[in-house]
């Protein structure tokens, strides 16, 4: 017994007792310091000891005498500083909290949770609100959405159109716990960076949003809908996505990296083709060979050049036009604005088609016999816009096309009168060409200018204006007009809508057209031109979504 009595000389000062909130932080290293921490836990160690200045009779100044205990070792060789501080400073710690302390806390802690989880459980209302994460928009809160999508007679919210877990009793419940902590609820899953990976509640999601691809098939990973797509945020429209999801991806130098070696791998068709057809008028483009891997953190820092500029595209259209000769002043009896050919769609983002009957013909009427014999009566027949061989039948049959003209528009009846009219009509068009044979080669070969191969020279400016012609492969055969090809988009990875662009924006602001002489000359506006507006500089949105879509359409199967 009296081996576990106290000596007299215990240390009681320096004794940790467990009745304290705080522990020096030294004590895990066995030497805690005598005072202890403070009662809101910072440290109050300063110096070993407080140094006593002693006075002998007859001293004025006196000096200063060391008061460490023997048991921290006693006085000091080196002594107090000539200014009375101690030499030897304590360093400070981070005091920890006691047993004890932690011990309250879970106490409290438990008691204060299970109060809350019995009140909440009680009440329904109370129980109802506090499970709901929030208001759902209103695509998923609708009557028609509510009345196609219940699985459940007891789901009146309907949460089990999305959550599966929601239907069912609660003797399922424990099941779908433990199914919950082995996915997106395990520790490992918490704690994860980056995207959530694609969840079975996708599956109810994909059920109306369907026929689409995730995204491009080289991705490493699939991600949850719900990762970008956020729910029970508002009433009214869900929010939209924010440019972060996708630079989680584009911003990772490793990420793309990873896309650019999955992509080499795999089936070139198993990627969304633009390949032009028939009835979609889309420009025709190969996809780059690394894939779309540039690492891409924002749109002004370094979002790529666009990539027709970039690869120096030019436009392969047969038509022949001058941007500069139409919009320009002098060159042309009109002068052009852009509106006057190009004309946007009903909902205001591209233009449409240009076409000859619409945009062309007030000044290229193709009147190709301006004067008459003796100056009188007026020219009205006008060539067939189109087929090169139904053009080569009207002028082969120029007797009937008079004749029919004399009479439905000149109102000559009379079998001589009509007679007369064509005979004088033809008597014009040989004064003008010599013969048949000329004019079909006026009409066919004659540019601007009326000159023709062989320096002969046509009172008409003929298709070779516009069009490129070449020379029939055979005797009596139709020479042979080039087909025109224009695309109705260049840029098809891109959104874009024209009347946003309206106000305080003109044309030639984006597109250089007014020195553009040549057809194969794209004028499409490079980046920089975007990032004037469309930067924190500009103060326009930049967000990825406005110009481009995530979900790829499938494949497009080109047809042999």
């Amino acid at each position: 017994m009296k081996a576990s009595q106290h000596s007299p000389v215990f240390p009681s000062k320096e004794y940790v007792r467990p009745n304290l909130d705080w522990e020096c932080g030294h004590l895990c290293e066995g030497c805690p310091c005598r005072i202890g921490p403070s009662s809101k836990g910072e440290c109050r160690a300063s110096y070993e000891c407080t140094p006593r200045l002693e006075l002998k009779p007859g001293e004025v100044k006196g000096h200063w005498t060391c008061t460490r205990p023997r048991s921290g070792g006693g006085k000091c060789e080196n002594g107090p500083l000539p200014d009375g501080t101690c030499c030897n400073a304590i360093p400070k710690c981070q005091p920890r909290r006691s047993l004890r302390s932690i011990r309250k806390r879970v106490v409290a802690f438990t008691a204060i949770a299970s109060f809350l989880i019995l009140f909440v459980c009680l009440s329904r209302n109370l129980r109802d609100e506090f499970i709901n994460p929030g208001p759902i928009s209103n695509v998923h809160s609708s009557a028609a959405f509510v009345a196609i999508h219940t699985k459940f007679p007891g789901d009146p919210s309907n949460c089990s159109a999305c959550h599966d877990s929601a239907g069912p009793a609660v003797a399922s419940w424990q099941s779908k716990a433990f199914d919950s902590f082995k996915h997106g609820l395990a520790p490992p899953k918490l704690i994860k960076k980056g995207p959530i990976e694609s969840a079975a509640m996708d599956t109810n999601c994909l059920s109306c949003h369907g026929g689409k691809k995730f995204h491009q098939p080289n991705m490493a990973a699939e991600f949850a809908c719900s990762e970008c797509h956020k729910e029970h945020q508002s009433s009214g429209f869900m929010p939209e996505v924010n440019s972060s999801y996708c630079t989680s991806c584009h911003g990772s130098a490793e990420l793309m990296s990873a896309s650019s070696k999955m992509g080499a791998t795999m089936d070139p068709h198993a990627f969304s083709s633009f390949t032009s057809k028939a009835d979609l008028k889309i420009q025709s483009r190969e996809r780059p060979a690394k894939g779309y891997t540039n690492v891409i953190t924002a749109f002004d820092i370094d979002h790529p050049e666009f990539r027709q500029i970039r690869d120096g595209v030019r436009d392969e259209n047969s038509l022949k036009f001058n941007h500069e000769l139409h919009l320009r002043t002098g060159k042309i009896p009109r002068v052009l604005n852009c509106t006057d050919c190009h004309e946007r769609d009903a909902r205001g983002e591209y233009q449409r088609p240009i076409t000859y009957e619409k945009h062309c013909v007030e000044c290229h009427t193709l009147q190709f016999d301006p004067a008459t014999p003796a100056g009188k009566g007026k020219p009205g027949i006008y060539l067939p816009h189109g087929d090169p061989y139904y053009v080569r039948a009207f002028l082969r049959s120029l007797n009937i096309q008079y004749e029919e003209y004399g009479r439905n528009h000149e109102g000559i009846m009379r079998e001589e009168d009509l007679i007369k009219y064509v005979q004088e009509k033809k008597d014009g068009i040989e004064k003008l060409y010599q013969s048949g044979e000329n004019l079909e080669r006026s009409v066919f070969f004659a540019n601007m200018q009326g000159k023709m191969p062989g320096g002969l020279q046509a009172p008409f400016a003929g298709c070779a204006t516009c069009h490129d012609v070449s020379e029939p492969k055979s005797d009596n055969a139709t020479p042979e007009i080039k087909g025109v090809k224009t695309p109705d988009r260049w840029m098809v990875l891109g959104k874009f809508n024209h009347d946003l662009h309206r106000k305080g924006v003109t044309c030639t602001d984006c597109h250089s057209v007014t020195t553009s002489q040549l057809t194969s000359d794209l004028n499409l506006p490079s980046i920089k031109s975007c990032l004037e507006c469309h930067s924190p500089k500009g103060g326009i949105d930049d967000r990825c979504i406005r110009c481009h879509t995530f979900h790829n359409s499938p494949p497009i199967s080109i047809s042999k």
